[in-house]
């Protein structure tokens, strides 16, 4: 079966069309000439099964729907990408073997790494479940993020690069990359040199001769450019904030947009960077901030911040482009939903009326939000902060639906009953369907809990992104539930599914968050339903190790006709095929192009990280030396194979694992 024809139909049949759409609703100064392929957190979020034609849009009665799906600029990168990367370059086995042509063993990897006192976000002692009387125990609460500090250790990579001591992009933060072909690689030399985007989470002085860059950018990324690899693009001390969230890009590439925390208040920021000789993570240039009316005009580098309205503070919501209306969407930690207009191609401006719209009744912490141009709503769930005790007291744990045209509020059935929805919603856009990843169900409430008497399972809902109020969709358990599960990943035959608008494929999840070793899941999709999970391989030893985990987000990778996911594990847990060592964490990978991963399938590779990794970006399918890569930071300071102990923007190859 030749698994890229329907999506060589969508293009032969939708982007002529698509294109033509797109073009004439994105801003001007978003337009690239390059065609470039922005790749950050909201394009892992925003996802598209195969939409069909329009005569089979129309037959449906969707047509109005359809059109607005396949005219989504998003639409058309994701069909690009993939289609370039399952014609490109060499499988992520091809680089960076031993002579024997496995990679390096294991232990070549170890890292040595003492623990700070108390318990990393993630990461808790277990305790006995099943007396709860409808809710959960009271614990000891989580901060949203927080690096942990360790020793040196050393690493088989391609290159890491100190940002700082304490930097890291934080769990469940990605790093931003933007390529300028997905199927080639461009080295510091090129006109357009590929880039990658770090947030360090750390805040400069603000001031002339800071010691701290706030975000740091690469290029000269891969091993066979010629130079230093990697080289700084730039690095900026953003007037003393801190970014603790993910980074996203303008669509051409040539801004940034994120939210900065100062103070304990968040403003977003849209910056035009501009390529440096001199700049470095210590030594990083302080930008001021323009007004917001003159920075259209302002001369890179330069930036506007826009403090958000009320003053609230924002450490768990990333920024959503709409790179069709040119908005972002982003919360904050009081349960408001903020919009910003004119972002990168006009003048950047919250909006006001409804604006922010109040969407947690409780005031609690919003996670990222994630637009449906289908349905034109903002999908967004809400955590425990700081300080509180469980969802089930608090008030927290629901999915929300925003019109992004009238600020109107739905709420869901509560999907989550300790920790809440900490994860943005994968969205099928093509499809209409949310998948929202939940590490603690009803379960405590029912004597016949499929997890144990009064015992919660992890889990994936499945609900429509038009869904009516207190509604909660279809659940899909994944094991014993306590601990929060970020988002999982589908796999290359549900995009290659030919059926339009009822997808079949796989979604990939880490469940187990409760009384058992953190497990990935098999959930199969047939014609958009899913189906019951899977056990595949455990890929932790938390629980044996007397610890609940919070189940890891997944990345997926088509290439050369290879699919592979990647994950990690926390420090308490790493599974022995890492390190035998309970102070460290691990990435890994898993080859998924059977469909089929059974429980004693073994990483294809695994590298030992101090108390585990940020989310992951994969980069280029190519066949250019050193170019299949995955980017992360890990989650404590380690040695840096540059020079310095910190914590570390990494480059491994997609081979290491």
């Amino acid at each position: 079966m030749n698994l890229s024809r329907p999506r060589l139909r969508w293009i032969a049949l939708l982007v002529p069309a698509a294109a033509i759409l797109a073009a004439a609703t994105i801003a001007p100064a978003q337009n690239s000439a390059s065609g470039g392929f922005p790749d950050d957190w909201s394009h892992h979020h925003a996802v598209f099964s195969y939409p069909g034609t329009s005569v089979d849009a129309m037959r449906r009665g969707e047509y109005s729907r359809w059109s607005r799906v396949v005219s989504d600029p998003r639409f058309f990168l994701q069909q690009r990408m993939r289609e370039a990367a399952a014609r490109g370059g060499s499988p992520w086995h091809a680089h960076h073997r031993d002579a024997g042509g496995e990679p390096p063993p294991p232990e070549s990897r170890e890292h040595h790494h003492e623990p700070e006192a108390g318990f990393p976000r993630g990461v808790m002692p277990a305790m006995p479940l099943g007396d709860e009387r409808h809710e959960p125990h009271p614990h000891e609460p989580h901060h949203h993020r927080g690096p942990q500090k360790g020793a040196p250790n050393n690493l088989d990579l391609d290159w890491s690069v100190n940002l700082g001591s304490g930097a890291t992009l934080g769990l469940g933060v990605y790093p931003a990359k933007f390529s300028f072909s997905i199927s080639s690689a461009n080295c510091g030399n090129a006109a357009t040199p590929d880039f990658v985007v770090y947030g360090t989470s750390l805040a400069g002085s603000g001031m002339v001769g800071s010691t701290q860059a706030s975000i740091v950018a690469f290029d000269n990324l891969y091993t066979g450019c010629t130079g230093t690899v990697p080289s700084v693009y730039w690095a900026y001390d953003t007037a003393g904030g801190a970014v603790l969230t993910s980074v996203t890009f303008s669509l051409d590439g040539t801004q940034v947009a994120f939210v900065q925390t100062t103070a304990s208040a968040a403003s977003l920021v849209v910056l035009k960077w501009k390529a440096s000789a001199t700049q470095t993570p210590s030594a990083p240039l302080v930008l001021a901030s323009t007004a917001a009316a003159s920075y259209r005009a302002c001369t890179a580098p330069c930036m506007t911040v826009l403090p958000f309205s009320g003053g609230a503070n924002d450490t768990g919501s990333s920024v959503y482009p709409d790179y069709g209306t040119d908005t972002i969407y982003v919360g904050d930690d009081s349960g408001r939903l903020h919009k910003f207009t004119g972002v990168f191609g006009g003048t950047p401006t919250e909006a006001g009326g409804v604006w922010p719209v109040t969407v947690s009744a409780g005031a609690l912490a919003l996670s990222s939000p994630v637009f449906d141009p289908g349905s034109g709503n903002v999908l967004v769930g809400d955590y425990l902060p700081a300080g509180g005790t469980n969802c089930a007291t608090a008030g927290c744990g629901f999915l929300y639906r925003v019109s992004a045209a009238t600020g109107a509020v739905a709420q869901s059935a509560r999907m989550d009953y300790v920790f809440g929805v900490v994860g943005a919603p994968l969205v099928d856009i093509a499809a209409g369907t949310a998948y929202v990843f939940v590490g603690a169900d009803n379960g405590f409430q029912s004597v016949g809990s499929p997890c144990g008497s009064r015992v919660p399972c992890s889990g994936v809902f499945q609900i429509s992104t038009n869904f009516s109020p207190g509604a909660f969709g279809t659940e899909a358990r994944t094991g014993s539930g306590f601990e929060f599960m970020l988002p999982g990943a589908l796999d290359n035959a549900f995009y290659a599914s030919a059926n339009p608008g009822s997808p079949s494929g796989n979604l990939y999840v880490v469940g187990n968050t409760g009384m058992a070793n953190n497990t990935l899941f098999r959930i199969p999709i047939a014609s958009n339903v899913m189906g019951a999970p899977v056990t595949g391989p455990a890929v932790s030893r938390n629980f044996t190790n007397g610890m609940f985990a919070a189940g890891m987000g997944l990345t997926e990778v088509f290439s050369s006709g290879h699919d592979y996911i990647f994950t990690s594990a926390l420090l308490f847990g790493a599974p022995g095929t890492c390190t035998s060592s309970l102070t460290q964490g691990c990435v890994m990978g898993f080859d998924v192009t059977s469909g089929t991963l059974p429980p004693a399938a073994l990483p294809t590779g695994a590298t030992t990280e101090a108390g585990g990794v940020s989310a992951i970006i994969i980069d280029n399918a190519s066949a250019f030396s050193g170019a299949s890569n995955i980017y992360y930071t890990p989650l404590a300071n380690q040695a840096c194979s540059t020079g310095g102990t910190g914590g570390c923007a990494i480059q491994i190859s997609q081979s290491s694992p």
